[in-house]
C-alpha cells in the first residue's frame, strides 16, 4: 500500500465565525451534569466569537499504519507498544497511541517532505480533489480543532446537544479500548470530520493559555515550553470530556495509551 492510500481525507473549513468555549452562565450546570465543580469548568471561559483562516483537518485521526510508514522510511522510533516497526494487524487501522507532541511534529514535519504527498481534500458539498502540498502538514490549533469538530452554533457534542453513547467511543461504550477510525459515522462533526469525541486525545499545536484565545499571544509558538492542549476525550473517559469544549493538557514529552492526533494543514484563500 502506497503512502497516498494511507493518507486520511481532509475537509477543508472556511473563515466563518464560530463560538468557542463555554459561557460562564453554564458552568453550574457543566458541574452538575459531569462531575467536578463549577471551577473545574472555568478554563473553557468565557465563549467567545472566532474566525480563524481557511485551513483542512484530516477526517479521522492518523493511524497506526501511516505511522508505520514514517517509522519505516524515517527511522523514528515506535510507540513502545508495537513491540517492533510494526503495529499489530488487528490494530492497523486504529489511530495510533503512546506519541508525544514532539513526535506527532516530528512525523506531521516527515510528511510535508514527501514529494508526491498529494491530499484529498473534501469540499462543503463533498467533492473530493486532489491537492499538491504547498504548505506544511501540521497538528490542528486548539481554536481549529474546536472549530472542526462544534461548526458555527457551538454545540456540546459534534452531533448536537444531547448524549449518545452509541455516536462516540467513550467510557460509555465499556470497549475499553481504541477502535478503527471512523467507526461512528452517524457522530459526524457538521464539516464531517470523524472521531472528534472519543477514542482517543488528540494533540494540539497549542500551549496551555487562558481564553479568550488569541493566536499571537505566544500560544502557537511551537518552540515555547509549556504544557501542550489535547481535545477529545478518549475511551476510557466519561462523554463529559468527549464535549467540544472540554480543555486537557499535559507535558509535550507525555505518552500513554489514550493519546493520539490528527493532521492540519492551511489553505491559501482562492
Amino acid at each position: 500500500m502506497s503512502l497516498a492510500d494511507l493518507l486520511p481525507t481532509f475537509v477543508t473549513l472556511l473563515g466563518n465565525a464560530f463560538l468557542m468555549g463555554s459561557p460562564e452562565r453554564e458552568l453550574s450546570d457543566l458541574a452538575r451534569r459531569y462531575g467536578g465543580t463549577r471551577e473545574s469548568y472555568r478554563e473553557e471561559s468565557p465563549q467567545h466569537s472566532l474566525c480563524l483562516p481557511a485551513f483542512a483537518i484530516a477526517r479521522t485521526p492518523l493511524t497506526n499504519a501511516l505511522y508505520a510508514a514514517y517509522v519505516v522510511n524515517s527511522g523514528a522510533l515506535p510507540p513502545l507498544h508495537w513491540r517492533g516497526l510494526q503495529p499489530p494487524s488487528a490494530i492497523s487501522d486504529h489511530p495510533v497511541v503512546n506519541v508525544s507532541w514532539q513526535e506527532a511534529l516530528a512525523c506531521c514535519a516527515w510528511l510535508a517532505t514527501i514529494a508526491d504527498c498529494r491530499l484529498q481534500i473534501a469540499d462543503e458539498a463533498g467533492q473530493i480533489a486532489l491537492l499538491h502540498l504547498q504548505s506544511a502538514i501540521r497538528l490542528p490549533t486548539e481554536a481549529e480543532w474546536e472549530y472542526a469538530a462544534r461548526g458555527v452554533d457551538g454545540r456540546s457534542f459534534p452531533w448536537g446537544e444531547a448524549l449518545d453513547p452509541a455516536l462516540a467511543n467513550t467510557r460509555a461504550s465499556s470497549l475499553a479500548a481504541t477502535t478503527p477510525v471512523g467507526s461512528y459515522p452517524a457522530g459526524a462533526s457538521p464539516c464531517g470530520a470523524l472521531d472528534m469525541a472519543g477514542t482517543v486525545w488528540e494533540w494540539t499545536a497549542s500551549l496551555e493559555r487562558p481564553y479568550p484565545y488569541d493566536p499571537h499571544d505566544g500560544r502557537e509558538e511551537l518552540a515555547a515550553p509549556g504544557r501542550r492542549i489535547l481535545r477529545g476525550g478518549c475511551y476510557a473517559n466519561p462523554q463529559g470530556f468527549a464535549r467540544c469544549a472540554c480543555r486537557f493538557r499535559l507535558p509535550p514529552t507525555t505518552r500513554n495509551e489514550f493519546i493520539g492526533f490528527r493532521l492540519a494543514v492551511s489553505l491559501v484563500s482562492g
